[in-house]
């Protein structure tokens, strides 16, 4: 492969990750559009936000069996174009459940191609270039999260309808995709390649092993993640150093600490290799400790310090585990390994409301701070247990 035709095959891989976390693009017209849609319950207008994540979990489930047949390329342009006509649908539609319906529908594009974002780069990279590429893929991630609420910002000015003008950027994607990701015949290996290549095996099979422990240790990691971004203004807010905007910066620094910490992932992991794990969970459990000894001390510049420690140690985490769970897998069980870890980030998400509800109650206070260092004292013990793991077998390139 010649140096340009790997840059667009990078680039390529790397567009469809600014589209994962699309779906909250249009969070802002949550009052606007309650005032447009009166006669609507304002719970089924916020779900507009929550409701693609059931269809993404689903379609992340069938994306597999559904490549198999179309092939990964296809399978990925037509999740990216899917993005593009449902979240343009709110721009005309007048209907407040055909709304509903197209928010449905782009849960079902990003699904098709959410654990691709992953799998691909486990298919096409071995080694620490599997690694280094799947840091990137974290900062690209990271980075379509700050493009999508600049954008947003300026575009709900012109109204709401304007704010879904954003998902245009799904162009750009299907063009760079279509361009520079190789045909599915160009993927296909040699006979010998594919004598020695792992066998498909099945789902069950894959959650006996330690899959399931990558699957868990994501799904913890997302909550906690989870956590810091609901709780972090409420810590400002009663430790009274600050005003609801300075929450705001706080988690604006922290979307920047994963861009940063996403894009020297690579680097990092060829100095430390699996204590990558231990060491990124352990750093961010004491950066959450301190911040609740910073509540007393009522510095801001502090707070964003250890938010910015928290972001870049968390962002060690996500690469290392999709990496080390294709490796498990074996070669054609990419996508069904990266789905997986898929589904518990979004389990993940969808049970941190619940899981704060039940800490609250244990603890006996629903404070920031109290809630903070419980679960820094959590993730601290996770990142301990991590310590006895062992690495993967990896091949170097």
């Amino acid at each position: 492969m010649t140096r340009g035709a790997r840059w667009r095959l990078a680039s390529a891989l790397l567009s469809i990750s600014i589209l994962l976390t699309s779906a909250n693009a249009v969070a802002g017209t949550i009052p606007i559009m309650a005032e447009r849609f009166p006669s609507i319950p304002l719970s089924q207008i916020e779900s507009l936000t929550t409701i693609p994540s059931l269809s993404v979990l689903i379609f992340v489930v069938l994306s597999n069996p559904i490549a198999k047949r179309l092939g990964n390329k296809a399978t990925v342009l037509i999740g990216v174009f899917i993005v593009l006509i449902a979240g343009l649908i709110p721009t005309v539609a007048n209907s407040f459940w055909l709304i509903l319906g197209s928010r449905f529908l782009l849960g079902a594009g990003i699904g098709l191609f959410n654990a691709m974002a992953y799998s691909l780069i486990s298919y096409y990279y071995e080694g620490t270039q599997r690694q280094t590429m799947m840091g990137y893929e974290g900062s690209v991630n990271s980075l379509g999260n700050i493009l999508m609420f600049v954008f947003s910002s300026i575009l709900i000015g012109f109204g709401w309808r304007q704010v879904y003008l954003y998902y245009l950027i799904a162009i750009p994607v299907f063009i760079l995709f279509w361009w520079g990701a190789p045909s599915d015949r160009q993927e296909k290996q040699p006979q010998a390649d594919q004598e020695a290549a792992a066998p498909s095996v099945g789902l069950g099979e894959l959650l006996k092993g330690r899959l399931m422990i990558y699957a868990l240790l994501v799904l913890f990691s997302m909550m906690i993640a989870q956590t810091v971004i609901v709780k972090i203004s409420g810590l400002i807010l009663t430790g009274g150093y600050g005003k609801i905007a300075d929450g705001s910066i706080a988690l604006a620094f922290l979307g920047v600490a994963n861009m940063i910490g996403g894009t020297l992932y690579g680097q990092i992991f060829k100095l430390i290799h699996q204590l990558i794990l231990p060491v990124g969970l352990l750093i961010a459990a004491v950066a959450l400790f301190a911040l609740f000894a910073l509540a007393r001390s009522q510095s801001l510049a502090l707070t964003y310090t250890l938010t910015v420690v928290a972001g870049l140690s968390t962002s060690l985490v996500g690469p290392y585990l999709f990496a080390s769970s294709a490796e498990i897998a074996g070669k054609g069980n990419e996508t069904l390994a990266s789905s997986i870890l898929i589904v518990g980030i979004n389990i993940g998400v969808f049970l941190t409301p619940y899981a704060l509800s039940g800490l609250s109650h244990l603890i006996g206070s629903d404070q920031p701070a109290p809630i903070l260092i419980a679960v820094s004292v959590v993730l601290a013990v996770i990142g301990a247990l991590t310590f006895f793991m062992k690495e993967p077998n990896q091949q170097s390139q």
